[in-house]
């Protein structure tokens, strides 16, 4: 019996061998304390543990949604994961979740072989508005409290945060990638309120700003901060910066300052208390977004060759050659010209088929927008791409792009994408889009990243006339540049790469801006339109555009046409 039984624990170890030894998904933690908005990015945590042999697999979310009309479509984010013995291994990405009905799944995978998976509920503590964050602050209605060090190391993380509250935090505790992700989120509209008071010392870490809270100083819209007391209330005083101002005051004294951060701002709070009610923001125009690029790109004229062009020149060419043949004996000199045009077409279609339009595969329409502050070290850049295909086949889109989604043309699913699209994300800042093209059709992607500022622009009023400097740091021409001062335009004209121009603006010939608009381009005119700023001053005006960009390695012809703003200086 003895015998039997120890056979039969050998049996069963030797079977449970291969499973223990296969990589584990041990926990997988969802949102801000499992709170997320719904359509926005959403912060994924997740914990492999793997016992067996050094691997290579695929880690990859995914939600299955079915929508009104019972049409399914999947969301899928897909990466490579390399595990060695022993391992235990966190990975942290971004993930829409499009629906709070569907779970969401998470599977590893070897050679397109699921190994194992989990799925998450996420019906539970979704939020129906953005939500606000709470570091360090008292218990507040409608404040989800985060601990300094779950803070997002991502800028798309905080897509569904609208604002963050900040108590007694030393910024210093926040580590580079923290500090980044923060500037990031405010830069696309994000909104920060410190509230200062006797939390003042706590915040700032000491008396003297180190390297580590340098860059929360540049965030205040005060300098030189202190705290006195008035009638036994810590209180924060301090000088106003340039471009910030006073929103809230009580008997004289300012209790709240704003500071613009890019699109967003940034509100310091006099009080360890916060105001009943914090001024609100200038309502603004809703842009279409999407359906307006989407629209520019369907459309635009692709410049592939029609395939009833090229049969119908084949086809005169064959009949050409016929006739003249059939000619030869009787009319030799109306068969020589018909000969010699036969000869003359088959060298104009040679030539032709092997230009790039006709030899690629597929064309790309790229258009962007580039903003750029002069007092921020970072510009955010979004993207939009039309995709045409000549064949079915399957693709490999690369896209440079903190994050990217494929996007589907109707009024009601903007957001949605067309068919199977897995984004794998390549390295910190390049997304692959793997799915089936169909024949003669085109997709539509979007993408959004922060880079550094490829165009610095500054304008020195201290001389006279006022002194303009823009550097070109880009690869591409900076075109059809213009100057904006106060509510006069001045033309800068061309910019070469890699180049630095200085001009007085004296030397620069005005217009105005509607003449300014009416000289631009349909398709320059519809994106500034869309997402032009005519508010900002002193402010630069520019496209970088490339016609003609032949990327030979996949095959694919790209036209870009890109805004770039540049405010401040």
């Amino acid at each position: 019996m003895r015998r039997i039984c120890a056979w039969g624990f050998v049996t069963v170890a030797l079977a449970a061998a291969p499973v223990l030894a296969q990589p584990q998904i041990e926990s997988v933690e969802l949102g801000f304390n499992g709170r997320f908005l719904p359509g926005a990015l959403t912060p994924l945590v997740v914990t492999l543990r793997h016992r067996g042999p050094a691997q290579s697999f695929y880690l990859e979310v995914s939600q299955e949604i079915r929508d009104f009309t019972e049409r399914s479509f999947s969301e899928r984010l897909r990466m490579s994961v390399s595990l060695a013995p022993g391992a235990r291994k966190t990975i942290s990405l971004d993930f829409p979740i499009r629906s709070v009905g569907v779970p969401v799944r998470v599977a590893l995978l070897a050679e397109n072989r699921e190994i194992t998976h989990t799925e998450i509920v996420v019906r539970e503590r979704w939020s129906e508005t953005p939500i606000t964050l709470g570091l360090a602050v008292g218990q507040m209605p409608s404040l989800e409290p985060i601990a300094p060090e779950k803070l997002p190391k991502r800028w798309t993380s905080y897509e569904g945060v609208s604002r963050i509250v900040w108590g007694r935090l030393d910024p210093a505790r926040l580590s580079a990638e923290q500090r980044s992700a923060l500037l990031g989120w405010l830069v696309c509209g994000g909104e920060l309120v410190i509230v200062s008071g006797e939390n003042w010392y706590e915040q700032f870490g000491a008396a003297q700003p180190s390297v580590e809270s340098a860059w929360w100083a540049l965030l205040l819209p005060i300098t030189n901060g202190r705290v006195v007391r008035h009638h036994e209330t810590a209180w924060l005083e301090g000088d106003l910066r340039p471009g910030a101002r006073v929103v809230v005051s009580a008997a004289g004294r300012p209790v709240v300052w704003e500071r613009p951060v890019g699109q967003g701002r940034v509100l310091l709070v006099a009080l360890a208390t916060l105001p009943e009610q914090l001024p609100g923001r200038s309502p603004e125009r809703a842009p279409e977004g999407d359906q307006a690029i989407i629209r520019a790109l369907g459309a635009l004229v692709v410049p592939f060759p029609a395939r009833e062009v090229i049969g119908g020149l084949l086809l005169a060419f064959v009949i050409g050659v016929g006739i003249g043949g059939m000619l030869a004996t009787y009319r030799r000199r109306i068969s020589l010209g018909i000969a010699l045009a036969a000869v003359a077409l088959s060298v104009v279609l040679f030539q032709y088929q092997h230009r790039p339009e006709f030899s690629h595969e597929r064309y790309a329409v790229h258009i962007g927008v580039v903003r750029i502050w002069s007092d921020e070290p970072i510009a955010w850049e979004q993207d939009w791409y039309g995709v045409f295909f000549r064949r079915s086949q399957d693709e490999l889109f690369l896209v440079t792009a903190d994050s990217v989604r494929a996007v589907k043309p109707g009024l009601w699913a903007a957001a949605r994408p067309v068919g199977e699209v897995i984004a794998e994300i390549v390295s910190p800042q390049t997304r692959a889009l793997r799915f089936r093209s169909m024949r003669d059709s085109v997709r539509f992607f979007s993408a959004e990243r922060m880079a550094e500022p490829l165009v610095q622009f500054t304008v020195n009023e201290a001389v006279t006339p006022p002194q303009i400097r823009v550097y070109n740091r880009s690869s591409a021409v900076l075109q059809d540049a213009v100057v904006r001062m106060g509510q006069e335009l001045y033309r800068l004209g061309t910019v070469a790469a890699q180049t630095e121009l200085r001009r007085p603006l004296s030397e620069l010939s005005r217009v105005s801006p509607a003449e300014w608009l009416t000289s631009l381009p349909e398709g320059q005119r519809m994106v500034w339109q869309q997402w032009g700023d005519m508010n900002a001053s002193p402010a630069l005006i520019g496209w970088l555009e490339d016609g003609s960009v032949w990327a030979k390695t996949d095959r694919e012809a790209r036209t870009v046409l890109r805004l770039v703003t540049v405010s401040g200086g």
